[in-house]
């Protein structure tokens, strides 16, 4: 493997620890245990991030330097303090639309193993469990969430928690009613993703020709 033979060690869990949120932790994050680890492979991986990740940049920083222009007109004293203060309207607008349309985006997804359990199809259905990966508010950072997949259902097109198409699927905790929204890209590249979106859509009662997946 070369002379560097640490940089190819597979490293432990203890030493990499994974953090993650789910139900009622949105505003800080858990330590994954030890005997979980994730899939070698992402499950489902967004083509398309990099275009929600310039996305959120480009607007929040349009949205800075369009109030720190009307601040600067304005202290010249040749603009009406009212068009200064429509265009710094206008220019933080942008942000949190797009930071409403885009915050269910998914960035990975992985499957979650037991390694002190079997690999048996038994024990992975059992309890199964993804780590989701998406980005923060501002985009430069990402984090995960921890959901079982028995919590997913698919929301109808006339629901208003589908934000205009935004939002695919959602999990729903089971004892306190909390939701989390979440978006797959249905195009392409979610060829590992069809049984979950299949069994979401059983609990939604919506068939779209992938109900033959019977768990």
């Amino acid at each position: 493997m070369g002379e560097n033979q640490p940089k190819y060690k597979v490293r432990m869990p203890e030493e990499d620890p994974i953090n993650y949120r789910t139900h009622g932790t949105s505003f800080y994050s858990l330590k994954l245990e030890n005997n979980y680890r994730l899939g070698n492979e992402a499950l489902y991986q967004n083509p398309l991030i990099n275009f929600v990740i310039g996305a959120k940049r480009l607007s929040l920083a349009f949205g800075v330097m369009g109030v720190l222009f009307s601040y600067l007109m304005e202290r010249t004293g040749l603009v009406y303090p009212e068009i200064c203060e429509v265009l710094a309207t206008l220019s933080v607008i942008p942000f949190p639309v797009i930071l409403y349309l885009y915050h269910p985006y998914v960035s990975r997804i992985f499957r979650i193993y037991d390694i002190t359990k079997p690999q048996t199809m038994q024990n992975l259905l059992k309890n199964e469990q993804v780590l989701i990966e998406k980005l923060n508010w501002n985009g430069f950072k990402t984090y995960n969430d921890l959901i079982r997949v028995d919590s997913f259902w698919v929301p109808s097109n006339n629901d208003y928690e589908s934000r205009f198409g935004y939002v695919n699927l959602i999990s729903k905790d089971p004892t306190t009613g909390l939701k989390k929204s979440y978006y797959i890209n249905e195009g392409f590249c979610n060829v590992k993703m069809n049984r979950i979106m299949a069994l979401a859509e059983k609990r939604s009662h919506i068939s779209t020709g992938r109900d033959f997946f019977e768990k």
